[in-house]
């Protein structure tokens, strides 16, 4: 009996010896920041939608309680065995999306499983619940580029660009999936990770020179064809002064017959109403009414908020209603909590990002290092652009902001990401104090 006793105090110990171990080397400080961001987004979400009595806030603690169950089980991994599986890992992510693009590209419906919604494919709908495949493929994007340059380490572009050419592949290949669906700010999460991660190990700036350069070239073809369709508008709404949207009569007919095929009409407008609203809307109430409107319920918050739930323009319909909860959630909440309380959540996500950056310094490989980076400039890129729309300083790309807008799909991609990182953290030995990023040469 005694030798019993003795055996179950072991097996107690032995537990006890894991779990203190598994609290030791857990980042607590980025546990709590998620959980202070996602409860905030449910209350955000349940403000929101209060006037229409939706689900939203509901289904999003449903989503949390998956996320974190996924967040603690990807965690417990040791994230270096996933550099053996990077591939199939890749393969699956774009398998998720291939489907969803041919329905997109052909632009047919398959049943009830991939439709359209407001002329967009994006969605497997399996009955009781529904996925999109791009918030899944960043993740996957990621393992897969972090494994390949940590396998192949980087120079000069000269000694190693067929290693950037596998980079840019794997990059472009999910970028493209996405585009054609078409979901521009998912696809263009894509350039910003992988030019991120190409810095990082070690890549030569005369790559980057030509790469700016490039990038300015495209950017003035689309300038070319944003001005040849503000003059279709600019046309119509002279020939036709008391339409109240002409932007919305010309949509279609000018994407049908434009030399640029890469742009839809809708997305020519989001960037107009950025840098010639008085062109596209010129009595804002067509394609820059939504920006507007958040810029009005930030400024309605004044410095300390109207309080939380006392917010009307989410509330009674001025942000738009398929937004309100995700793309526009920063705009309502920042009424209701204010100037300080929008600071506060920065605060937030500067303090997440720096613990971010703070593993990716302290990781044990190269591998690990350039897996938090990834992690960092997907959520990063993300919240500058979100916050960057909703108070007018960029564009509308439909972007989520992470662990406080609505959506399944996005809020489990955002705490894979982060448990990715959380699994560098514990799996790096002795937390890496003493040494530097293998990737980065950083110290923290």
């Amino acid at each position: 009996m005694s030798l019993r006793t003795h055996e179950e105090g072991s097996t107690a110990s032995l537990w006890w010896d894991k779990f203190a171990n598994f609290s030791w080397r857990t980042d607590w400080t980025q546990v709590v920041i998620i959980a202070l961001l996602s409860t905030l987004g449910v209350i955000a979400i349940d403000s929101a939608g209060s006037f229409r009595q939706t689900s939203y806030a509901r289904s999003q603690v449903v989503f949390m309680a998956l996320g974190w169950l996924a967040y603690w089980i990807v965690s417990s991994f040791d994230y270096r065995r996933l550099r053996v599986h990077a591939r199939p890992i890749y393969a699956v992510g774009i398998m998720l999306l291939v489907p969803v693009s041919v329905c997109a590209f052909f632009k047919f419906n398959w049943a009830s499983f991939i439709r359209s919604i407001n002329g967009a494919y994006r969605w497997m709908d399996f009955g009781y619940f529904s996925i999109q495949p791009s918030e899944f493929a960043k993740v996957s994007a990621l393992i897969f580029i972090a494994a390949l340059l940590a396998r192949h380490p980087i120079g000069s572009f000269r000694a190693t660009w067929l290693t950037v050419l596998k980079v840019a592949g794997a990059a472009l290949l999910p970028f493209g999936l996405i585009f054609v669906q078409p979901d521009l700010g998912s696809a263009l999460i894509y350039l910003p990770l992988s030019f991120a991660l190409l810095f990082v190990a070690g890549l030569s700036s005369r790559f980057f020179m030509v790469a700016g350069l490039a990038s300015l070239l495209l950017v003035a073809v689309v300038a070319v064809d944003l001005v040849e369709y503000a003059g279709k508008v600019s046309e119509y709404s002279k020939a036709n002064p008391d339409d109240r949207n002409p932007a919305g009569a010309v949509r279609g007919k000018h994407e049908a017959t434009a030399w640029f095929f890469l742009l839809k009409d809708y997305q020519r407008e989001r960037l107009l109403s950025f840098v010639a609203p008085a062109v596209v809307d010129p009595r804002g109430l067509g394609a820059t009414w939504n920006v507007k409107q958040a810029v009005i319920a930030v400024g309605r918050g004044g410095l300390a908020g109207q309080g939380v739930g006392k917010g009307t323009q989410a509330r009674f319909g001025y942000l738009p209603e398929a937004a309100a909860h995700n793309d526009f959630l920063f705009s309502g909440m920042a009424e209701e909590i204010g100037f300080a309380g929008g600071l506060l959540v920065i605060a937030g996500f500067a303090l997440l990002f720096w613990r971010v950056v703070r593993t990716a310094a302290r990781a044990a490989d190269r591998f690990g290092s350039l897996l938090a980076l990834g992690a960092a400039t997907i959520l990063g890129t993300h919240v500058v652009i979100n916050i960057g729309m909703n108070i007018d300083l960029m564009p509308v790309t439909g972007v989520p902001l992470p662990f406080l807008s609505y959506g399944g799909s996005f809020v489990l991609s955002c705490f894979l990401l982060l448990g990715l990182v959380q699994s560098v953290h514990r799996h790096s030995a002795s937390g890496g104090d003493h040494e530097g990023s293998p990737a980065t040469g950083l110290t923290a």
